[in-house]
């Protein structure tokens, strides 16, 4: 049978859309509608363009009191902030022109923040081109803005960290840290006025090298962190009438601790060990310095949360391809299972809170659903439906992806993501392998537009978390030291070979598609995996180890930065860098390649591709390479993006056919 799942007879995204001119309120029981057969006829498959549109709404957050609901949407590459008020119905909607915008937040019911992206050089800050964020502040009633550190003498209108919402005498502000562009060998945090950037207050003028800063609600400092590149020192430091106290340092060249929030009794801090025998656990330390027993917050990727209102722990999540929330408070524990009975079949989210937690964005994701938003007031027992992220795309159309596991050739087992194209028999399928960038990340459940676009096209899309990819525990990142283009690069074609076994690929039809270090890994196997592949493509990726590595060591060539450190660990040898490195192997790459690279990326090196390029045609082999004036290394250009799907889906099915 075709590979197709049930569908349900509704399409839930289609009830409401809150750009729309009226708002759906329904009964908080189950939202879902019960399921039906799929319907024979099909509606027109999405072309690579529609897979690449920016989602309908992003950044969709909840007003403090629970009265305001805040979305984007991008048209034609403009951006629009969206205000609606739950009670009226009313929108605003505010210009945000062609910004690259990284998140929007309320700060109180009249006050949204909204970041920034820019990209420029700066020698005061890095030394070179570098990406940067700015925050603003819209005061939605008065329709103005004021961004940070932008009326302070001597800064940039760059943040570089410490935003927090405060509450001083029952008013909110804001903090958030910066460096001075006269570079004082400082990082300076100020309190700042919602609604002018002049009526600033610095708090704290720090070492340039401190991480972050602990505080309380009201805005009181209670710690801080600094690790010296140079000293190779981290110390938490406590604050104390007015004056800095080190309550606990460690010498580590690379695995130091992180300060990550304050503790549940708001005098203690939340510190996680990366060395040593509580490497893995979180403690709270106490002002004296005294660590706590180990925290109750269990799991290989477990993530502390903290109460928005509080700062204090109040929980954990934890991941295994989807968030799961633990609360140590049993009422929010109750909570978020309400929520999940909400969409019932439906992988769930909570996006946002109000200060009353009983009011709250939440998302879901399913079979036949690209992604959803909801507010649920569970206090007065009604849901609003406020629309989907991508309600161009027919949920015919969309398909799931399948946890599978495989043995490597060394024994070691691999969790992969596999997308089966929809309507369609899965067997002897072509393939693409899509590895994921970091490559200390992984992949997950979550739905994603570029598997969906290859499996839509007919193609099966493998997606390994092979070694050295997080999330499986710090044995398993460490198994991908030095094995760039070694055995993290075999436990790809493992993966493809196990595909074959399984009758579902056909081994003369597979491709490989990858961004940053997948992009790579899409070079290295034309290169160090013949015969396995029919075309390649990359995005963005490395060809260099050892020029990239140097790329990143910063502007002070005495002192290896803690990125570069990190880099260089997960490299391995550096005298063996030219062995794995792409750009010396172009000789061996007999398959066509594309090499698509935006000249804003200030995460590898447009440099990267176009040594790439020049060695491939010098060798005489077939490449096509593709260039864009104005897209960084997150592919934030949403013109870019169409067209670079549009040019990798055709070369895909040029170079390995779908059927």
């Amino acid at each position: 049978m075709p590979h197709a799942q049930n569908r349900r007879t509704l399409n839930r995204r289609a009830l409401l859309r809150l750009s729309g001119t009226s708002a759906l309120t329904i009964g908080l029981g189950t939202i879902g509608l019960g399921k039906a057969a799929m319907a024979a006829d099909l509606p027109p498959q999405p072309t690579p363009r529609d897979w690449a549109k920016s989602p309908a709404l992003r950044f969709v957050c909840l007003s403090p009191g629970g009265t305001h609901i805040a979305y984007m949407r991008e048209e034609n590459g403009r951006k629009y902030l969206y205000e609606y008020v739950i009670a009226t119905k009313a929108f605003q909607i505010y210009d945000l022109g062609t910004a690259k915008i990284a998140s929007i937040w309320w700060i109180d019911d009249g006050h949204l923040a909204v970041t920034s992206m820019a990209t420029d050089k700066f020698e005061a800050f890095s030394g070179g081109r570098d990406t940067y964020y700015i925050v603003s502040v819209y005061n939605l009633q008065a329709r103005t803005i004021n961004t940070l550190f932008s009326q302070i003498e001597g800064f940039k209108s760059f943040v570089s960290g410490g935003v927090r919402i405060i509450r001083q005498n029952g008013k909110r502000q804001l903090t958030a840290s910066s460096f001075p562009i006269n570079y004082d060998e400082a990082r300076y945090l100020y309190r700042f006025d919602l609604d002018r950037s002049a009526n600033a207050t610095v708090m704290d003028r720090a070492p340039w090298h401190t991480e972050n800063w602990i505080l309380t609600p009201e805005g009181e400092m209670l710690a801080r962190a600094t690790y010296s590149p140079k000293t190779k020192i981290w110390e938490l430091q406590h604050y104390d009438r007015g004056l800095w106290k080190t309550i606990f340092s460690q010498h580590a060249e690379l695995d130091y601790p992180n300060l990550v929030g304050l503790g549940r009794d708001g005098q203690s801090v939340v510190v996680f060990m990366n060395s040593g025998e509580t490497k893995g656990h979180y403690y709270e330390v106490s002002a004296d310095g005294v660590f706590s027993s180990p925290l109750p917050i269990k799991g290989l990727t477990a993530e502390p949360i903290f109460d928005p209102k509080t700062f204090r722990l109040s929980g954990y999540t934890t991941y295994d391809g989807w968030t799961q929330e633990h609360y140590f408070d049993p009422a929010m524990n109750a909570l978020v299972e309400k929520a999940r009975a909400s969409v019932e079949g439906y992988r769930m989210s909570i996006i946002d809170l109000a200060d009353d937690p009983r009011q709250m964005i939440i998302s879901s994701e399913g079979e036949d659903d690209a992604g959803t938003y909801y507010f649920l007031d569970l206090k007065a027992g009604t849901s609003l439906t406020i629309g989907a992220e991508y309600p161009h795309i027919p949920p015919e159309w969309i398909t799931t992806k399948t946890v599978i596991t495989y043995t490597a050739a060394d024994g070691l087992e691999i969790e992969a993501y596999l997308s089966l194209p929809p309507n369609r028999d899965a067997k002897n399928l072509p393939l693409v392998v899509l590895p994921h960038g970091g490559p200390v990340a992984r992949d997950g459940q979550e739905f994603d537009s570029e598997s969906q676009a290859y499996a839509s096209r007919g193609y099966a899309v493998l997606q390994p978390n092979f070694r050295g990819s997080s999330g499986y525990g710090e044995d398993f990142v460490e198994a991908g030291y030095g094995q760039w283009g070694r055995k993290m690069q075999t436990d790809l074609s493992d993966g493809v070979r196990h595909l074959v076994k399984a009758g579902t690929v056909d081994p003369k039809r597979v491709c490989i598609v990858g961004t940053s270090y997948g992009g790579y890994a899409a070079l290295a196997g034309a290169a160090f995996d013949p015969g396995m592949y029919r075309c390649a493509v990359d995005v963005a990726g490395v060809t260099d180890l050892s020029d990239f590595l140097e790329s990143i060591r910063g502007y002070d060539a005495t002192t290896e930065s803690t990125t570069y450190r990190g880099e260089k660990r997960l490299l391995g040898d550096p005298t063996t860098y030219a062995e794995v490195s792409p750009v010396f192997h172009a000789a061996k790459m007999n398959i066509p390649i594309l090499i698509v690279h935006g000249k804003d990326d200030t995460v590898v090196p447009f440099s990267q591709s176009l040594a790439m390029v020049n060695a491939l045609k010098t060798a005489k082999k077939d490449v096509t390479f593709i260039q864009y004036d104005h897209t960084d290394h997150w592919e934030t250009n949403e013109a870019a993006r169409a067209d670079m799907y549009d040019a990798i889906v055709a070369f895909i099915e040029k170079h390995n056919p779908p059927r």
